[in-house]
């Protein structure tokens, strides 16, 4: 295998950058780039001249990690020098010249999972433990790379187990009573794994903002102060507020970090049934991309009577996710409708109280679960669903007249997609998806 080489700290100028090399050929070639100096002793940190024909570069921290006791399971050396974007270039290309490869996205990974030094679903853990985007993240990541969906896993593939044994002794022996569960016992058990495995693959709904961030839309009729009300959340003046109607045609995007969790804003074009043209086209081009939000903010004027766009958008968001916002609360009434939060851009009078709800509907979900097991990513989701859908499936045969050769069959099945679940035998396109999703460096 050959020895790749990548820097493993954030792009960008900082004070410190760390590049890190593995392979078999780690040690030799920063013994090369770095000579003299003391000896070489495993997990201790020294002080080296970095430089190439006789060219001082840099000064380095290095620390050499002898396989396979290292993060890959190879011989690993990492070195930390000063963070300048051009003196890390220079760095990894003398890497890369003495023999080294770039590392490829998620290539370190990778190695430490086919070395066993991880899991493939704490390498997942690991990835979700690095872009989480809320506090809730971070706790769902950690606690996934603590194994709880390892657990998860284990729990169901002993369960499963068990239960493909009573079969296959059920048919490999018809004539003797060598049932251990009644037949009403043993559906009741392949219903509970598969409402086990069904919750967890229903928890990534839940999770998938907390790990990603939420995408908010603000939506509702023109003049509604949608664009007033983005600029009071995010404290900056990032969209344009005119009592013109129509001033807003783009999707503006802004982020706003609430209570440790990251929303994405968006302020769409403001409806209004006569728009025509660029206008027509902005709306229709706000619809396309809020479709799929985590919550919809339906901003409507308190001062005025609703009109046909603002009915037809509550009667549209009706099933969603949603936060009924009124603006314009420091004049008389005249909308005939229950807001959840009534504010006033220009005092900031109901600002706290929405920033309050939002973070409320946004977080409902994760924090609700404790210890149990959550899924992290959609392949996780994906399997366990399988998982689910063959012990109902095995529940439908022993129920019906398929009978325990079928149900057998299924809890096979199921088995199969737990074991790429953990990643054991997984499949090489499987592999390549997953880590492709990694950064150069991880």
């Amino acid at each position: 295998m050959d020895t790749i080489a990548a820097c493993i700290t954030p792009p960008g100028r900082g004070a410190v950058a760390v590049l890190r090399l593995s392979g078999p050929q780690a040690l030799s070639i920063a013994q090369r780039l770095c000579p003299g100096g003391p000896p070489w002793r495993p997990r201790r940190q020294s002080l080296r001249a970095f430089g190439l024909e006789g060219q001082r570069l840099d000064e380095v921290l290095a620390v050499y990690h002898p396989g396979p006791h290292s993060f890959t399971g190879e011989d690993v050396v990492e070195l930390s020098g000063h963070g300048n974007p051009l003196l890390v270039d220079a760095l990894l290309s003398a890497l890369l010249g003495a023999g080294a490869r770039l590392a490829r996205p998620g290539e370190f990974t990778r190695r430490a999972v086919e070395h066993g030094r991880m899991g493939l679903l704490q390498a997942e853990a690991l990835a979700s433990l690095i872009e989480a985007r809320s506090a809730d993240g971070l706790a769902l990541a950690q606690g996934a790379l603590g194994g709880l969906t390892e657990a998860l896993a284990v729990r169901l593939r002993e369960g499963l187990l068990d239960l493909a044994a009573e079969l296959e002794a059920r048919l490999d022996s018809p004539d003797e009573d060598l049932a251990l569960l009644s037949e009403g016992a043993l559906i009741e058990a392949l219903g509970a794994l598969a409402a086990e495995a069904r919750a967890a693959e229903a928890s990534f709904g839940e999770v998938r903002r907390a790990l990603h961030g939420a995408r908010v839309a603000l939506r509702g009729p023109v003049n509604a102060g949608k664009s007033s009300l983005l600029n009071a959340l995010v404290g900056a003046r990032r969209a344009l507020v005119s009592p013109e109607a129509g001033t807003t045609r783009d999707v503006i995007e802004a982020r706003l970090i609430l209570e440790g969790m990251e929303l994405h804003l968006l302020d769409t074009a403001g409806l209004r049934a006569e728009a025509e043209g660029i206008e027509a086209e902005g709306i229709a081009l706000g619809e396309a991309l809020t479709a799929a939000v985590d919550l919809t903010v339906v901003v409507l004027p308190l001062h005025r009577p609703l009109d046909p766009a603002s009915r037809a958008l509550l009667a549209a968001t009706a099933a969603t996710a949603r936060l009924l916002v009124g603006t314009h609360a420091d004049l008389p009434q005249q909308a005939e409708l229950a807001v959840d939060v009534a504010v006033c851009n220009p005092t900031g009078d109901g600002l706290p109280a929405l920033r309050d709800a939002l973070a409320q509907r946004l977080r409902r979900g994760p924090r609700s679960h404790g210890a149990q097991a959550q899924v992290i990513s959609a392949r996780q989701a994906a399997l366990l669903g399988g998982v689910a859908a063959e012990a109902e499936r095995a529940i439908e045969a022993l129920s019906g007249v398929a009978g325990p050769a079928v149900a057998v069959q299924a809890l096979h099945d199921a088995l199969l997609q737990l074991a790429e679940l953990v990643g054991q035998d997984p499949r090489e396109e499987v592999l390549d998806r997953l880590f492709a999703r990694f950064c150069i460096g991880k």
